[in-house]
C-alpha cells in the first residue's frame, strides 16, 4: 500500500535547530498556498493514474495547524476524490502546541484527520526556549488534552534529547511527565546540529556546548528501557508504539514504497524514480498547474534501490527480510554486500535471525555506522 505526503511550509517562527524547508512570516501566502496545491493535486492526478491504493496520508511541515481548519479539510476532500484511500486510511496531521485549540482540533478530526502528531519537543520551558520553540511545557500538556476531548484516539509526542544543558535527570523527568499521558506514540529524537541553522551558529561560537556522546547514549538507553516496561514497542530507531499504533505512513518510507508528495519541496517516489517539487513556496505557488511546474526527476540505479532498501531497513528494529531482498534483486544481500555484512556482524553491529539481518543491541546506539556503509 502507498502514501501520499502533503508540505505546509509555514511556521510561526523558525525553531533554531530547524533545517526543513519551512518558513516564518508568510501568512499572507496561505490562501494561495492552498489553491497552488488543489491546483497540484487536480493536475497531477492523472500522471498518478496507476498509483494503486492508498493507506495513509500525511499532512507535514512546518506547522500545518498555522492554516484554517477548512483549508485542510479542502485539502483531505481533493486528495479523496482523486485517488484510492482505503476506507480505513491513517490520515495524520502535525501540530505545534501554541496553534491549535479544542475547536480547532475537533474541526480537523470531523474533516477525517485521525492521527495528530504534536511536537512537545520537551517539557522544560526553559529548553523550549533554547531550542526557539514558541509554547511552553503547559501548552502542549493543555493542546494533548485538548485533542483527547476533540476524540483524537492516536496522538503522537515528538520529544527530543540530548539538548544543550541537559542532563539524565532533566530528560527523564521530560519523558516520564510525556509517557503519563499515555499517548498512542513516541518519537524521541536525539538532536541533531544541522549546517546553516541558528543552534549551529551558537555552538560553534561556544554560546552553547552539546552533552557528551555517553550522556546522550544514556538518555536513549533511558528511553528505550522505560518504553519498553511501558507496554510500547520500539520499531523504529526513534519511534515506539502501542501495539497496532504504529506510523503507517512512515512505515511506508521505511519499507521503501512508492509515495507521492504534493507541496513546495515535496519528494515523491514512484518505481525507480523520485521527484521533487520546487523549495519555495512563491515560486510553486505561481507555477503550480502551468506548463512551468516541472518536478526535478532523478531515476535510481539497481544500485540506488539496493543501497536504500538496506540503509532504510535497518531503521526497523525487525531490520532488513533477507527473503524480500532477494525476491526483488534475483540476488542476495551477501551477493552485493558481503563485505560489509561480514564487517558488521564481526564488529557485533547487527546479526542475523530467522532470515533477517537487523542492529544489535549495540549496533542501535551507532546506527548511522552502520547505514552509511551502504550509501
Amino acid at each position: 500500500m502507498s502514501a501520499i505526503y502533503v508540505h505546509i511550509p509555514f511556521c510561526k517562527q523558525k525553531c533554531k535547530y530547524c533545517d526543513f524547508n519551512s518558513y516564518a512570516g508568510l501568512a499572507a501566502f496561505h490562501q494561495p498556498y492552498v489553491n497552488a496545491l488543489l491546483t497540484e493535486i487536480a493536475s497531477q492526478a492523472d500522471c498518478y493514474g496507476a498509483f494503486g491504493t492508498v493507506g495513509s496520508i500525511y499532512i507535514g511541515g512546518g506547522t500545518p495547524t498555522l492554516l484554517e481548519p477548512s483549508y485542510i479539510a479542502s485539502i483531505i476532500t481533493s486528495l479523496k476524490g482523486r485517488f484510492a484511500i482505503t476506507p480505513d486510511a491513517e490520515i495524520s496531521i502535525e501540530a505545534n502546541p501554541e496553534t491549535v485549540t479544542y475547536e480547532k482540533l475537533a474541526v480537523l478530526r470531523e474533516s477525517g484527520v485521525n492521527r495528530l502528531s504534536i511536537g512537545f519537543q520537551s517539557l522544560d520551558d526553559d529548553l523550549l526556549t533554547l531550542l526557539g520553540r514558541k509554547h511552553s511545557a503547559q501548552q502542549a500538556v493543555d493542546a494533548f488534552n485538548a485533542a483527547r476531548r476533540a476524540g483524537f484516539d492516536n496522538i503522537n509526542i515528538d520529544l527530543i534529547f540530548g539538548v544543550p544543558g541537559q542532563m539524565l535527570a532533566n530528560w527523564a523527568l521530560n519523558f516520564e511527565q510525556a509517557a503519563a499521558l499515555e499517548p498512542e506514540h513516541l518519537s524521541c529524537y536525539g538532536l541533531t546540529v544541522e549546517p546553516g541553522t541558528a543552534l549551529e551558529c551558537e555552538i560553534t561560537t561556544g554560546a552553547l556546548a552539546m552533552p557528551d556522546e555517553d550522556m546522550q547514549a544514556d538518555m536513549f538507553a533511558y528511553t528505550m528501557e522505560s518504553l519498553e516496561e511501558s507496554g510500547y514497542g520500539h520499531y523504529e530507531i526513534s519511534n515506539y508504539a502501542k501495539p497496532g499504533k504504529e506510523c503507517r505512513h512512515n512505515l511506508v518510507y521505511w519499507d521503501n514504497r512508492d509515495y507521492i508528495g504534493f507541496g513546495a519541496g515535496a519528494h515523491s517516489r514512484i518505481g525507480n524514480k523520485r521527484f521533487a517539487n520546487t523549495a519555495k513556496p512563491t515560486d510553486y505557488i505561481e507555477t503550480a498547474g502551468t506548463d512551468l511546474f516541472k518536478p526535478e526527476e532523478i531515476e535510481l540505479s539497481i544500485d540506488d534501490e539496493m543501497s536504500e532498501m538496506l540503509f532504510l531497513g535497518f531503521r526497523k528494529m525487525e531490520g532488513v527480510n533477507l527473503e524480500a531482498f532477494a525476491s526483488r534483486f534475483g540476488c542476495s544481500v551477501q551477493d552485493i554486500y558481503g563485505a560489509q555484512i561480514e564487517g558488521l556482524l564481526d564488529d557485533g553491529l547487527i546479526e542475523s535471525k530467522n532470515g533477517l539481518l537487523r542492529l544489535t543491541p549495540r549496533g542501535i546506539f551507532i546506527g548511522n555506522e552502520v547505514f552509511s556503509r551502504f550509501v
